[in-house]
């Protein structure tokens, strides 16, 4: 093996153990959060601030009612980090959040406006988990669809 296949298989190696560590402590912060509204009384949102809470029993198709325009940048990708943690085991719902966040009226113009950092983390988990190969054909063609809109710039 020549020095630079080393060295990217490395940089490969530690940009996933990167994501997958970021991706644990986003699902940590979102689990003490569901413990720390789970005895209170669970009402639809009325706020992006109160999705950002409760995000675990909203419903997809609320999501455009809910943040109107006041969707930001660091919530719309907290959102696709916690559908990329979940969308595994919970396919279906994890393509109704990304379908449904299209469907927000500052959507096209957040993605627009990525940092360069944040578009790369998009990116990013886009290729390692939405675009995977293992992705029944009917998610696959959704998700394929819904990659131009979340990832116009490549």
């Amino acid at each position: 093996m020549t020095t630079v296949q080393h060295h990217t298989k490395r940089n490969n190696t530690t940009r996933k153990q990167e994501v997958k560590a970021s991706v644990q402590k986003l699902a940590s912060r979102a689990a003490s959060r569901v413990k720390a509204v789970a005895a209170e009384k669970i009402t639809p949102p009325n706020s992006a601030y109160q999705f950002e809470v409760s995000w675990l029993y909203i419903s997809p198709s609320a999501l455009p009612q809910i943040f109107k325009n006041a969707l930001t940048v660091p919530i719309l990708l907290d959102i696709i980090k916690c559908a990329a943690t979940f969308f595994v085991e919970e396919m279906d719902l994890a393509v109704n959040y990304l379908e449904n966040l299209t469907r927000v009226p500052r959507f096209d113009t957040l993605i627009m406006f990525l940092s360069s950092s944040d578009n790369a983390d998009l990116v990013k988990i886009w290729d390692e988990v939405f675009d995977n190969e293992a992705t029944p054909i009917e998610y696959a063609e959704k998700l394929d669809n819904l990659h131009t809109k979340y990832c116009p710039k490549r």
